[in-house]
């Protein structure tokens, strides 16, 4: 099992990589279409991944609340 000081860095590592390839993406394609390519890739795992609808529904709004939270107080 990781430790915790190893999941962070891995955690870390997941949203530089995630820069870096919407920062590839960005030198071609419009910022509109990224961020709508990113939110259906990650929304259509949520839903996959998740044991239920429900869960999902539950996980997206969550991390969306947090969201708005983190960005406009």
């Amino acid at each position: 099992m990781a430790t915790d000081k190893e999941k962070e860095k891995v955690h870390d590592q997941l949203y530089e990589n995630l820069n870096s390839v919407s920062q590839i993406a960005l030198d071609t394609l419009d910022p509109v279409h990224v961020l709508a390519s990113g939110l259906d890739y990650f929304l259509t795992s949520a839903y996959t991944s998740a044991p239920s609808i429900e869960e999902a529904d539950v996980l997206i709004n969550a991390s969306i609340k947090r969201a708005k939270e983190e960005n406009n107080g």
